[in-house]
């Protein structure tokens, strides 16, 4: 997509950013597969050169969004025509943050809307031959402050919104209210159920936002066209009652495949025990100068066997297990 929207005659662009030099910095601290907090999908923090946008409108830089060079580089590779598009920041003194450009996991979207707008940027500066990048920096100064649906997952610590006839049925995240829920407000006429809508602080025990889905948009549309809470209620509680069945048999089933691998691994450990036991007889036989029976492979079939069947009992459980999560994410998600 980029390489057709910057009119590239060919793939040297993917040649340049495959051939990038990094700086001592290195590589995106999001990329760094070794880190904890990347393998849970989330930014790690570094300190390092740190850079932002620069608003042309006063100078200052755009804070709601950090990015390491690394992304930087790419983006001034990819999108030349809009170089210098960052400033560091505290004139490229290392600081401990975090990069917002370039994330993967829950934030992955986020990072896409990033690009798809310096994109626009970047296309409207070679058409106009004028660059304007304050469609750019609006997006991110409201965007940037946002954090990003955690799609399912129990959120802690943030801003929810709910509706006053249905209490904790329903919660929606900041990110999903601005997108979904806040420009129905300009519409005509305007949805009943928006009158009852209400933000609230942190709730001690978290919430899971009800409308990161399609499906969960398309009880949310419903309802705002029919205005029938009942049955809006009945969507979310069946939906809930699924979702508290299925995390009790996936939570059963998790432990008792745990529990058959490990019955697996302790079987394969003493079939090697065996195995190993039988050879250093037959050995023994034969630096005796004796001609021995041949060697006795009982325990070891015996525990191969056992481990075999420990294998594929944990191996039923394993597609069950997927098969449920199929059924939920086509059926309820």
């Amino acid at each position: 997509m980029w390489l057709f929207q910057q009119g590239q005659p060919d793939l040297s662009l993917l040649g340049e950013i495959a051939s990038i030099q990094r700086d001592k910095d290195g590589i995106c601290p999001n990329f760094n597969m070794e880190d904890p907090e990347v393998k849970k999908g989330g930014k790690p923090a570094v300190t390092r050169t740190w850079y932002c946008l620069r608003d042309p409108k006063n100078g200052s830089l755009v804070e709601e969004m950090t990015a390491c060079s690394d992304c930087v580089a790419h983006i001034n590779i990819i999108f030349p025509c809009l170089k210098p598009l960052f400033a560091p920041v505290a004139d490229g003194q290392a600081l401990l943050a975090t990069c917002d450009l370039m994330t993967q996991g829950d934030g992955q979207q986020r990072c896409l809307e990033y690009v798809d707008k310096i994109a626009s940027v970047a296309e409207s500066t070679l058409e106009t031959k004028t660059r304007d990048v304050t469609p750019l920096i609006d997006f991110v100064k409201k965007w940037g402050p946002v954090p990003a649906c955690q799609k399912g997952k129990l959120v802690t610590g943030e801003k929810q919104y709910s509706f006053q006839s249905l209490g904790s049925e329903f919660t929606a995240c900041e990110d999903c209210y601005l997108k979904y829920m806040e420009p129905l407000y300009s519409s005509s006429p305007q949805p009943a159920i928006l009158s009852q809508l209400k933000a609230e602080g942190p709730h001690p025990n978290g919430f899971m936002c009800d409308l990161f889905s399609p499906r969960l948009q398309s009880y949310f549309t419903d309802v705002c066209r029919t205005n029938d809470l009942s049955t809006f209620r009945q969507k979310l509680q069946a939906r809930n009652n699924k979702m508290q069945e299925l995390n009790i048999q996936l939570g059963r089933m998790k432990q008792e495949y745990q529990q058959l691998k490990m019955q697996e691994n302790m079987h394969m450990s003493q079939m090697r025990i065996a195995q190993s036991q039988a050879t250093t007889a037959s050995i023994q036989w034969n630096v005796s100068g004796w001609i021995g029976p041949p060697i006795d492979w009982t325990m070891t079939n015996a525990q191969m066997a056992k481990a075999s069947e420990k294998a594929m009992q944990a191996a039923i459980i394993k597609d069950n297990m997927t098969a449920m999560e199929r059924e939920w994410a086509d059926h309820w998600k």
